[in-house]
């Protein structure tokens, strides 16, 4: 029995069978999260997910994202693009998110075809990725866009490594990859502020792909073929943020993504910044002290006192008071909505002068020395990096990567929290989404209340997490000991100029992956420390669990047995 089941186990696995086997796995993982529903908390998100919601639904009623004012180019909104478009095509949101997971997942391991030797090992891999309790956490229950973000950005990670490791085939085998790396850098560009930390990946993994189209043995015409064709993700990229900036303009006579990650108020807010406090505070770039040297400095700002130092709403709704300040995290939110109360944001260009007008004064002051600066002109609403914070964020972001490697906080419901809000309220987001809000309560609490079978079904997800719990920890260490010995014999074999085409990629592309994954942990650890202070978030985490999944698996799947370059 033993060698029967050893022989089975060997025997490779068809081509035909492993996309069978896929869309099972697929309709498997759709059938169990089907049993998870929505959470809202209607007038108690309006940064984030009724921001994103209103904003998709002036999209579906032909006005884009709504009538302006200061929320409406706060954020980078193509996740309420894709509300729409799931609303549009009448498919469910959280069924739409795990088809995208789904597919990300599969994008993956066909990326790394080249280097798996049969589909048994691909369809692990995919497995692996789909299943992932991190594409099911709480978390991606809300209508926000880290439900898709992870899933964007792994669709930019597998259009890298896909070309990659196809580079020496034709351009032919190669040019969807890039085209399918250009839409996940334009759609992860576009979803969230920080969209751009995938540039590293795309810079150097672009530099190491020029150098090595110089390398073949082929005619200069073929050569350039191949680097100019390197531009592909960068101009899906450009074309992403130019036709969304083309709406706004259209829409409110701005051409940008958004006014607060870019442009005048970035500019104005970094220049806040730069002014330095009579005595420094953790987490606010932006103290008291330093605002009234503003009032008194630049008239613009002179009418935000009130609402900023004496309004109580504006006090309630954004000022720490165990701070008994604005910390870096929520001032930019109280600025903006005391320009608002002023009139600052009855339109788009208004907005823009104004706050160009006030970065434009600072800076001219900090130059003059009218005003003590902490250091030269800077852009951006992130708090300057300062030497007190290198130890609590290299601890932060120790700790992120335990957290992630350990799937920390990535229960499949809410145990907690339910959906808040009246009736009729609820209805008109469940109609328009698709599903329903977890809104009901259990007998005599406020806890929510689920289904003996959505209890089960829970319960076998739970398990799945508990089991990535112990095995991603246990694969990833294996992982890194196979990149050490493959490290080890690459430059062994170099040394006798015995590697093998495509041999050093497959090392270089894993280990770009788990830099990307440290990356995203110490940056999120940085935010959280300079300005967020809630503590260590899943949902800012979330493209960290496909990074390690990729990484352990791939590392591992690789090398098992001997591995040979081979065409998929």
């Amino acid at each position: 029995m033993a060698t029967k089941l050893h022989n089975l186990f060997k025997k490779e696995m068809s081509g035909r069978l492993f996309w069978v086997l896929v869309v099972l796995i697929t309709l498997v993982k759709m059938g169990m999260t089907r049993f998870q529903m929505v959470y809202t908390w209607i007038d108690g998100a309006p940064l984030d997910d009724e921001l994103m919601f209103r904003a998709a639904q002036s999209i579906t009623s032909g006005q884009w994202l709504g009538a302006y004012d200061w929320l409406t180019l706060s954020k980078h909104m193509f996740f309420a693009v894709w509300l729409a478009v799931c609303h549009w095509l009448h498919l469910p949101y959280l069924a739409a998110g795990q088809l995208l997971a789904c597919g990300a997942a599969l994008a993956c391991c066909m990326a790394f075809a080249p280097v798996l030797r049969g589909y048994k090992q691909r369809l692990i891999l995919f497995a692996v990725l789909a299943f992932s309790p991190a594409v099911t956490a709480s978390f991606t229950l809300r209508v926000y866009r880290d439900n898709i973000f992870p899933a964007l950005c792994m669709l930019f990670f597998a259009g890298i490594c896909g070309y990659a490791l196809r580079c020496r085939e034709s351009l032919a085998n190669g040019l969807p990859w890039l085209l399918l790396a250009g839409v996940g850098l334009g759609t992860a560009w576009l979803t969230r502020e920080d969209g751009m930390w995938l540039l590293p990946f795309a810079l150097v993994g672009s530099l190491i792909l020029l150098v090595t189209a110089c390398m073949q043995p082929q005619s200069w015409m073929k050569k350039a073929a191949r680097c100019v064709v390197l531009l592909v993700p960068f101009a899906v990229l450009a074309a992403c943020i130019g036709a969304y900036s083309a709406m706004n303009y259209l829409y409110y006579g701005v051409f940008a993504v958004s006014d607060f990650s870019s442009g005048s108020f970035a500019a104005a807010v970094g220049a806040m910044s730069r002014v330095k406090a009579d005595e420094w505070k953790p987490l606010a770039s932006v103290p008291t002290d330093v605002r009234f040297k503003l009032y008194d400095a630049v008239d613009a700002l002179a009418p935000l006192e009130y609402w900023l130092e004496e309004d109580e709403s504006l006090q309630n709704s954004f000022r720490n008071p165990e701070l008994d300040d604005y910390q870096s995290g929520s001032f930019y939110w109280a600025l903006r909505k005391a320009a608002w109360y002023e009139g600052v944001y009855d339109s788009a260009q208004k907005a823009q002068a104004y706050w160009q007008q006030v970065a434009d004064e600072i800076n001219a002051l900090c130059d003059a020395g009218q005003l003590a600066a902490n250091g030269p002109k800077r852009v951006g609403t992130t708090p300057p990096i300062r030497a007190e914070y290198i130890a609590p964020v290299l601890v932060e972001g120790v700790k992120s990567f335990l957290y992630s490697l350990t799937f920390q906080d990535c229960a499949p419901y809410d145990a907690v929290n339910r959906s808040i809000g009246l009736p009729e309220d609820l209805a008109v987001w469940e109609s328009y989404l698709g599903d329903t809000a977890n809104d009901a309560a259990q007998a005599g609490t406020d806890l929510p209340y689920y289904s003996p079978i959505q209890k089960l079904v829970y319960t076998g997800m739970q398990a799945i997490q508990w089991l990535y719990a112990i095995g991603l920890p246990v694969a990833f260490v294996a992982a890194l000991v196979l990149q050490v010995r493959s490290g080890i014999q690459l430059l062994a074999l170099h040394k006798q100029k015995a590697v093998q085409p495509g041999q050093a990629m497959l090392w270089v592309l894993l280990l770009g992956l788990l830099a990307m994954a440290l990356l995203r942990c110490f940056m999120i650890a940085f935010v959280e420390v300079a300005s967020f202070n809630i503590g260590t978030y899943v949902m800012y985490l979330s493209t960290v669990h496909p990074l390690l999944l990729l990484f352990s698996g791939a590392g591992i799947l690789t090398q098992w047995r001997k591995n040979l370059w081979q065409k998929y």
